[in-house]
């Protein structure tokens, strides 16, 4: 991975994924969960995260926190990464030296996606939704930018400034999906998990 490069991996959370085991940490979290299948998708996800940082970084996969909640590794700072699940697939990110949002919606029914929309989007965008495909492709969008801030749901509906780079990501007919970097000019290279990464 070089400077100017952004990486980001579709993951189907399928059965039988060849994955480590979770970590302490990981095992504690998903046991909160009240369903099962929730518990495997939040396991999967994080465990293909492990996968790809450790083939990124020479460093220990030591997590931890800024105060708005977003990951990061104590052991490199240069790596930037991010992680988004839904329903049965993932979206792994990851960059240097700049930070990066993914987010990864399944589309489906919502009757109130233009209320949703007036309620959550910045008013230029919640002007433009034609149909619930299109809200899905503009929140995956939002969602993507707020996680590369850092700022969390609080930033949800502020108008965007700034150069940025946000690309949608093919991820199939039954979902949308996206990358944001605050940095114009990015070029994003697209990975199946368990391929050619």
């Amino acid at each position: 991975m070089k400077p100017g490069e952004a990486h980001v991996w579709r993951v189907p959370l399928r059965d039988g994924m060849a994955l480590p085991p979770p970590t302490a940490g990981e095992a504690a979290r998903a046991a909160r969960f009240k369903f099962e299948v929730h518990r495997q998708q939040y396991l999967r996800s994080h465990g293909a995260l492990r996968m790809i940082l450790g083939k990124l970084t020479q460093a220990r996969l030591d997590f931890a926190v800024t105060e708005q909640g977003k990951p990061y590794l104590t052991g490199d700072a240069r790596l930037r990464f991010n992680l988004s699940h839904s329903h049965e697939m993932a979206l792994v990110g990851a960059a240097l030296d700049v930070e990066i949002g993914v987010d990864v919606e399944h589309v489906r029914p919502m009757p109130a996606y233009l209320d949703m929309a007036e309620r959550f989007f910045p008013a230029s965008e919640a002007a433009q939704v034609t149909d619930e495909r299109d809200f899905f492709r503009r929140w995956t969008r939002i969602e993507a930018v707020v996680k590369a801030t850092g700022v969390g749901l609080y930033g949800i509906g502020i108008e965007l400034s700034g150069p940025w780079s946000i690309i949608e990501i093919d991820v199939g007919a039954e979902y949308a999906a996206a990358v944001a970097l605050p940095q114009p000019g990015i070029d994003v290279i697209v990975h199946e998990f368990g391929g050619d990464e």
